[in-house]
């Protein structure tokens, strides 16, 4: 392909990210204004983000309208009046301006990243520093575990002294972003190495939410009675049952220990507390003579309150008597449905138990129906608070299947600050199997068994350190109970302005405190699913070489990062080539996975590596089409704002 036709074709695609540097020649030409540069860049434009109250006015300090939170505006001039700075702003770049606000109601907006607070379960809660020095002297401190809980103690009291570095402390629970929206947004970040050889980065974010920010100083902790609250806690385990031929051993074994584990809910009168589902998978009916389904929902745990009336609804599921297409099942399938066909939102505690003798078809496999990797069908869990537990039954006649199993589902079932909840069944022995689904489904009631001890957790007997199954069931119903209470109380982010913080834990520094995420619109993550299959698709046909590809992928990457709305606008190729990839990536805190990569590193990977990435960005790809079509976890910021205004927080990993 010539480089005539190859700018033709990538003109077409629209994979371009930016106007050049020849756009402000173009503006004094035509005398349209343009938003002023970030000082030290020659193409990004500066822009804020409203805080609560914020007035638009049309001239400095005059009277004007509310603007909605965090509604982002491009800067087009600036001025001094009356002891205050104020800013001229427009919604875009291309030369109408709307009014002005004062600066201090505002805030810096260089990129699109912001962070959002892990489950602060089996980690300890975020402290938030006047200044990074402040952050840094505690973070080399020889007493850092005991200043910091010390700390903690008084932000939660309301004692803090005046001359404290600390302001403010991540609350006990977690915020879910669906109820209480906040950002972060990361205005500046450094890495640190500390005396003690760890690395950490430390950073500087401003916190914002859609209710007007209280004075910034500490305040009392607000949680409620957790021994109340969690009286109301109920759980749902879904139960996901590979369907094909050679499973009916194993569901039989199951059903005898679900039964069994019922019998004792029944017993204690928690029917109504703990609700059972289970949902089955085969393969295409279409595309497989003889096996009837692809997915299907026998139990709903929404409607299954009673042992007999689960065990009714689960008559039907027994093994295909027909052989599907290939050892691999489709899996995620079943999975995808468990996700998003269920009714999670009346459940604290969020489980999916599934048993399996097969690995998997990954998104790009031709017989696969999801389009979604398992990166992926993970990401769509963890958004929906799901916790995924694997039995893998490792039979003779899987044996070469194994290891290619183990390494998706050890992938697939790691809960953030837990680990992995994959559990083999060795030589897939049955009995072993049952014993195994009947102690799972028993943790996991215990959760719910009684709210004082879960409320109080040291108040419960210690768990065996050898003893992974149970350790994990603890762990991860800890963070389900604190998610759960997060959302009954309301709980919000701490109030301040501008605080340093660092993003990993300070006792287990391998554990992250924060999530990055990109706050996309319903129209930006429709472009970016739009350019980016283009993008492979003609790179599949041959139409545009490896490198430019690559290229063009980290533009993609690169723009999501800076301006989102730049990838749908088509002006140049990409940054490579406008020789601008450097000042879009300067000073950029945290990057994607094709960021990562220099296009050097690129041309050295082998053909089976490159492709990999493809596959992972084409999973990417069918995994924002479920972002998209999620109704209840897009955020609408403001009474006003139309559909395609909800946003999202994209998780920085599903980026390209």
């Amino acid at each position: 392909m010539t480089a005539a036709s190859f700018r033709v074709l990538a003109a077409a695609l629209g994979v371009a990210l930016l106007a050049g540097t020849a756009a402000p020649a173009l503006a004094q030409a035509t005398g349209k204004r343009t938003p002023l540069l970030i000082e030290g860049k020659t193409a990004l434009h500066q822009r804020v983000l409203t805080r609560p109250g914020a007035v638009l006015a049309a001239s400095p300090g005059g009277t004007g309208k509310t603007v909605p939170p965090m509604f982002v505006f491009f800067v087009y001039d600036r001025k001094e009046q009356g002891g205050k700075s104020f800013l001229e702003v427009g919604a875009d770049s291309e030369g109408k301006t709307a009014g002005w606000v004062e600066a201090s109601d505002t805030i810096p907006w260089r990129h699109t990243l912001v962070m959002a607070f892990t489950n602060p379960a089996n980690r300890e809660r975020v402290l938030f520093f006047k200044d990074r020095k402040g952050l840094v002297d505690l973070l080399n401190s020889d007493r850092l575990l005991v200043d910091a809980e010390a700390a903690r103690q008084q932000v939660a009291s309301g004692a803090v002294p005046a001359d404290s570095p600390i302001i403010s402390a991540e609350p006990e629970t977690f915020i879910d972003l669906q109820k209480q929206f906040y950002l972060l947004p990361i205005l500046e970040a450094n890495s640190t190495v500390l005396k003690s050889g760890f690395r950490v980065r430390t950073v500087r974010v401003a916190s914002v939410t859609k209710e007007k920010a209280e004075p910034l100083a500490p305040t009392p902790s607000r949680r409620g009675n957790p021994e109340a609250e969690l009286a109301d806690f109920r759980s749902g385990v879904v139960f996901l049952v590979d369907a094909t031929s050679s499973m009916q051993p194993y569901i039989d074994r199951a059903r005898t220990a679900i039964e069994q584990v019922f019998q004792q809910v029944e017993a204690a009168k928690l029917n109504d507390r703990v609700r059972f589902g289970m949902i089955g998978y085969r393969d295409d009916p279409q595309k497989s003579k003889g096996v009837e389904y692809l997915t299907r929902t026998f139990a709903d745990p929404n409607s299954t309150a009673t042992k007999s009336a689960f065990f009714d609804s689960v008559k039907g599921v027994s093994a295909s008597t027909a052989s599907t297409r290939a050892f691999a099942e489709d899996g995620y399938a079943g999975l995808e449905q468990a996700i998003r066909k269920i009714d999670w939102k009346p459940f604290g505690g969020r489980y999916v138990i599934w048993f399996t003798d097969a690995s998997s078809r990954e998104g790009t496999s031709p017989l696969a129906s999801t389009g979604l990797s398992t990166a992926q069908i993970r990401q769509l869990a963890l958004e929906n608070r799901i916790a995924i537990y694997v039995l893998h039954l490792q039979t003779a006649e899987g044996r070469n299947d194994h290891q290619t199993a183990r390494s998706q589902y050890e992938r697939l079932s790691n809960f953030p600050n837990v680990g992995s909840l994959y559990f083999p069944v060795e030589a897939g022995d049955a009995e072993a199997f049952r014993s195994q689904v009947q102690r799972l489904s028993e943790l996991l009631v215990n959760q719910v068994k009684t709210a004082q001890a879960a409320a109080k957790p040291d108040a419960q007997p210690a768990t065996p350190a050898d003893d992974r199954m149970a350790k994990a069931a603890e762990d991860v119903g800890k963070a389900m109970r604190l998610a759960y209470l997060g959302e009954v109380q309301g709980t919000k982010a701490p109030a301040m302005f501008e605080a340093w913080a660092s993003d990993r834990d300070f006792r287990k520094p391998d554990i992250a405190s924060f999530s990055v995420r990109v706050l996309l619109t319903k129209n930006q993550i429709s472009d970016l699913q739009a350019t980016l299959r283009k993008v492979v698709e003609a790179g599949e046909r041959g139409q545009i070489d490896p490198g430019d590809f690559f290229n063009q992928l980290r533009s993609a990457a690169a723009a999501m990062g800076r301006d989102p709305n730049r990838i749908a606008q088509g002006k140049a190729r990409n940054l490579e080539e406008t020789g601008l990839m450097g000042e879009y990536l300067e000073g950029l805190p945290y990057q994607s996975r094709i960021m990562s990569i220099d296009p050097d590193g690129w041309a050295r990977m082998g053909v089976g590596e490159q492709q990999a990435i493809i596959d992972d960005v084409k999973s990417k790809v069918a995994l924002y089409q479920r972002f998209h079509d999620d109704v209840d976890r897009w955020v609408t910021l403001h009474d006003k704002a139309s559909a395609g205004d909800a946003v999202y927080p994209v998780p920085l990993d599903s980026l390209p």
